[in-house]
């Protein structure tokens, strides 16, 4: 327990000062550039997210979780995300006219022209990246992800100042995934480096078909709305929309990834070890997320026009309906963003495959009618989509890993009354602040610091498991400050 705890204070470590570096590049270009703008980036960013998963194949989810981990099954590793990726740098390069076509967008091509550079690249790193993952190497991942995210953020920054426009964003992904390469080169773990041999791709190749499978479902359900709100309503209302949901995603770009992150390495680990220990973990791990992420949500919900007045402008405020919607939304899939990290651990990429089928076709279908009205009824797809995902991912639990419907509503009842009470003294603090007519930049810090103040308080008051945690953390902290 306590190396898992060190692992995810170094990932969360990353993500949050990463998140901070990110906040403030999008801040300051959400200023140079325009929706229309972003939209454009944005289209090719979720073109090239559904092609990532056939790029990777599920060779680093079949790496940290390989129980005999060979170099015979590495190499094969190594040839099998080489084929892939570059068979796919290929496919979207002599497709890029076809896709710029349809969008009726010229500017699409170029920016597929520079992403398509990533995929060449990509080999050189992704296996490393694995095995560091997989030995739960999280301070030299630290360095890694936290330097590259610097360098991205420099380089888009100093691009769209300079007039470069949407290439800004395409040229600094590029810079960014070629620092990192490099960086993981150096760090990568002792002769982890091997000759791809693709005579042992069926070593991986069973485990990449069904994880790749399940995750490219995954990937096109959350980023098939790129696709149809740029070619139903245009780049300047992607760009809007975008920008909403990029709101939300700075909590799963920030806690989420960091935990998950962990979470798979530390779920295989366990289940190793013991299936009982398995289930305990998870237990808490959903306790501790969902107090973490109902109240950030619920703060988004409540007050996504001053966030985003503050951090994007007013040409932005058109998104805060929508980052409101897709906020409720996220409460629900907080409760089973672990899941499927969970039933991976335990080997059943084949349950996580059924789910995704599963759940595909009522969002994809939900996107589509939805796109005959407007952007705010598209938004609202996702509150149907994930409810329907979390009855699906806790039936698969309560048969594979006894986690029941009772276990979830006692994992997360705790975290219920801590939010119950954040929110309630949110409501009260906005009430009193609005009737001091201080100014939005103002408000917005004050009642940052009472939700905050409130959820801590509340979590020693109710004595939840985070509380157990947090503690935990404090004293592995003053312990390496001692012997420092």
């Amino acid at each position: 327990m306590a190396s898992i705890r060190n692992s995810l204070i170094w990932s969360l470590g990353e993500k949050n000062l990463g998140q901070i570096i990110r906040l403030i590049s999008a801040m300051i270009l959400a200023r140079l550039l325009t929706p229309r703008e972003i939209g454009i980036y944005s289209l090719c960013a979720a073109l090239l997210a559904v092609a990532s998963i056939f790029r990777d194949f599920g060779v680093s989810e079949y790496i940290i979780q390989e129980k005999n981990l060979t170099r015979e099954k590495l190499s094969g590793a190594y040839a099998l995300t080489t084929l892939t990726a570059w068979l796919m740098a290929a496919g979207l390069f002599f497709s890029r006219d076809l896709f710029a076509n349809f969008y009726n967008e010229p500017a699409l091509i170029a920016v597929l022209n520079i992403l398509c550079i990533n995929f060449v690249i990509f080999p050189l790193a992704s296996p490393g990246f694995a095995l560091l993952n997989r030995e739960m190497q999280f301070r030299n991942i630290f360095v890694v992800q936290f330097s590259s995210t610097i360098v991205h953020a420099l380089t888009a920054v100093t691009l769209a100042f300079m007039g470069f426009s949407y290439m800004s964003l395409a040229w600094a992904s590029l810079t960014g995934i070629a620092f990192q390469t490099l960086l993981i080169m150096i760090y990568r773990p002792r002769d982890s480096l091997i000759f791809p041999n693709p005579l042992q791709i069926p070593h991986v190749w069973r485990f990449g078909v069904m994880f790749s499978s399940s995750r490219a479902i995954d990937t096109l359900n959350t980023n098939v709305h790129e696709f149809v709100i740029g070619r139903r309503f245009g780049m300047e209302a992607l760009g809007i929309f975008s920008l909403a949901l990029g709101l939300i995603n700075l909590f799963w770009n920030n806690v989420t990834a960091a935990v998950t992150r962990v979470a798979s390495p530390a779920f295989a680990s366990t289940y190793r070890n013991s299936e009982e220990q398995l289930i305990i973990l998870y237990r808490k791990a959903v306790a501790v997320f969902t107090v973490i992420a109902w109240p950030f949500f619920s703060f988004v919900a409540l007050e996504s026009e001053r966030i985003i007045y503050l951090l994007f402008g007013d040409q932005w405020l058109a998104a805060a309906p929508l980052a409101s919607i897709l906020a409720i939304s996220a409460l629900i899939s907080a409760v089973f963003s672990l899941a499927p990290n969970a039933l991976i651990a335990m080997g059943h990429v084949k349950r996580r495959l059924q789910i995704s089928l599963l759940i595909a076709p009522v969002h994809i279908i939900g996107i589509g009618i939805a796109s005959l009205f407007d952007t705010w009824t598209v938004a609202a797809v996702w509150i149907i989509s994930w409810s329907v995902a979390l009855m699906l991912y806790n039936y698969h639990l309560s048969a594979t890993l006894r986690f029941t419907y009772i276990d979830l509503i006692k994992s997360t009842l705790g975290s219920f009354k801590v939010t119950l009470i954040t929110i309630s003294t949110l409501i009260l603090a906005t009430q009193l602040l609005e009737m001091a007519a201080l100014h939005d930049l103002l408000i917005l810090p004050l009642q940052a610091g009472t939700v905050a103040l409130a959820w801590f308080l509340s979590v020693r008051l109710l004595k939840h498991p985070v509380q157990e945690e947090i503690m935990n953390v404090y004293i592995q902290f003053r312990s390496a400050k001692g012997q420092a």
